[in-house]
């Protein structure tokens, strides 16, 4: 059983999540266009939330404890933002894990046999102060949004997603969190 001390003490590469005590190790995705979403993904949040000095605006390398008792659980969203009010009261455990779950947290498909871990995670991100989770499906062009207490929203790219109570005044076309299209 793997405490939150001993998992933030691990090196950074190769990544893992905490699941209950026990590490799931996280492989760099596969394809090129994963990547691309986050990049977008950050750059679409972070144009807005910057400039206003709303909060910020982190790739996947930050560690949310959704599940502090032990057997502890600690994931790492592929882009999240988390909220100025917000990173005032809930200091970083042991300098780089939020304990709780970001505003929004956003998850790309990726193709990879983690993926299963995906319905999980949006439970979680839910259930431990989180608001919102955006599921980018690459292959499908749809943006889902999950939000406590309502069916899933999902989006088609010539959709756009707004930012609701989570992230007052943003919005984007779900095409701009996208890959373009090859041809």
């Amino acid at each position: 059983m793997v405490t939150l001390e001993e998992y933030a003490a691990l090196p950074k590469h190769p990544r893992y999540e905490l699941v209950a005590g026990v590490l799931l190790g996280l492989p760099m995705p596969e394809y090129a266009d994963h990547e691309e979403s986050a990049a977008l993904a950050c750059y679409q949040l972070g144009r807005h939330v910057f400039p206003k000095r709303l909060g910020v605006v982190l790739g996947s390398n930050y560690g949310y404890v959704t599940i502090k008792e032990p057997p502890s659980t600690c994931r790492n969203a592929d882009v999240s933002f988390i909220s100025e009010p917000r990173l005032k009261i809930k200091p970083d455990l042991f300098g780089m894990l939020y304990d709780g779950a970001p505003d929004l947290a956003v998850e790309i498909i990726s193709r990879h046999p983690v993926d299963f871990e995906i319905p999980r995670k949006i439970t979680e991100y839910l259930n431990s102060s989180g608001k919102a989770v955006w599921v980018i499906d690459i292959d499908a062009r749809t943006l889902t949004v999950h939000i406590a207490n309502a069916p899933p929203l999902v989006l088609a790219d010539a959709d756009t997603v707004d930012g609701a109570d989570y992230l007052p005044g943003f919005a984007c076309a779900v095409a701009d969190l996208l890959p373009a299209r090859a041809g």
